[in-house]
């Protein structure tokens, strides 16, 4: 696991009210964490994430824009995942309640200039981000540029904590996937997944999800998503990362909604996109837990 020395490098924010307990890096505005009170820890974060400016950070919920991945298949990105989690953000605003509490960022286009391929996008290209801790988890992305329209991928990259991969099942994904273990062929989906191995699949489609192990479901809504990415290295991939601890890969599972490929979004000039996410927690009754 980082230091502490290291999680305060990278802007570290802890936030605790009546309903309850989370954090979130100012680098890249990233979520680490976020627990109801008396519930345990419900995004995953590896031990040994790498928490420093120009790392990936394995875990929490990293924002991926404006591009994902190695970008859309029309389009060629210099490196994976975008360029808003690679830098710091500005933290503009906290308000807090009894039992709440909110950070809003911002990041402009100035201060990405510098990375690679940050000249495809708009100089005067804007994110701002909002998320509120409360019983439930609430992200809004606003991206936009008052001068030029452009296209936008993105995607809320939220890694969750199970108990054990073998008992997960994830529901309410969409009618047809894209399957990146398959050289990216088409299927048509069944709506329901277990995890066996090395997954990597963009579902059409991102409306309730839920994610359901033997001790409890979440339920992952959004508004302005027309895309859900499930991720899990397995065995073998699980080896090769870079700040990861190899057998994390059974204690965990990504569930990512926004918008890739060819639900990417066109923002026009002036105008902005807004992507938002929530997270609930609802304990497992009997029955659930023997249908699995």
């Amino acid at each position: 696991m980082a230091t502490s020395t290291q999680l305060t490098s990278a802007g570290l924010r802890r936030v605790a009210n009546a309903a309850c307990t989370g954090s979130a890096l100012d680098l890249g505005a990233t979520v680490i964490g976020w627990r109801p009170q008396s519930e345990r820890e419900v995004l995953f974060l590896s031990r040994d994430a790498h928490v420093a400016t120009g790392d990936e950070i394995h875990g929490g919920v990293p924002l991926c824009a404006p591009w994902f991945g190695h970008g859309r298949d029309d389009a060629e990105v210099p490196h994976p995942h975008g360029l808003v989690r690679w830098v710091p953000w500005r933290l503009v605003e906290q308000r807090e309640s009894e039992g709440s509490t909110s950070l809003v960022w911002e990041l402009s286009g100035s201060e990405i200039a510098h990375l690679p391929g940050a000249a495809n996008y708009p100089s005067d290209i804007q994110f701002r981000y909002e998320v509120r801790f409360a019983e439930v988890l609430t992200c809004t992305l606003r991206t936009g540029s008052p001068s030029t329209s452009f296209v936008l991928d993105q995607v809320f990259h939220s890694y969750f904590s199970v108990s054990r991969i073998e008992d997960v099942v994830i529901s309410g994904l969409g009618g047809r996937y894209r399957d990146y273990t398959e050289d990216a062929a088409w299927h048509d989906s069944s709506g329901e997944l277990r995890i066996t191995g090395h997954t990597d699949r963009i579902y059409d489609g991102a409306d309730v999800i839920r994610i359901r192990d033997a001790e409890r479901e979440l339920m992952v809504r959004s508004d302005g998503a027309s895309s859900t990415v499930v991720w899990n290295p397995g065995p073998e991939g699980a080896q090769s990362l870079i700040g990861w601890a190899a057998e994390e890969w059974e204690t965990m599972v990504c569930v990512e909604v926004g918008n890739v490929q060819h639900n990417a979004v066109t923002v026009p000039a002036g105008g902005t996109h807004t992507l938002s996410m929530t997270i609930e927690l609802h304990r497992c009754s009997e029955s659930t837990r023997e249908g699995l």
